[in-house]
């Protein structure tokens, strides 16, 4: 039980989540633009804009955990810095 424990807190760590950002973030800016994701895989803005829950332009940790079901699945290869 410890080991789930453990196990369950390593996986919803926010650094986790900031390594998902870190991913895309080509530009270094420290958040996930749509360029940043179209110079990974091309997706339409109409995507990206769905992803975008508070209309502020980039993507947070949390807009990306939910947008890898219908954004990230249109991507075939792994994030270039990966």
């Amino acid at each position: 039980m410890k080991k789930f424990i453990l196990a369950l807190a390593l996986v919803s760590t926010p650094a986790l989540a900031v390594d998902r950002v870190a991913q895309y973030d080509f530009d270094q800016d420290g958040k996930v633009s749509f360029e940043d994701i179209n110079r990974f895989c091309s997706v339409p803005a109409s995507l990206f804009a769905r992803a975008d829950k508070n209309n502020d332009g980039f993507l947070t940790n949390s807009e990306m955990r939910t947008a890898k079901e219908y954004l990230f699945s249109r991507c075939s290869a792994t994030p270039k810095n990966a």
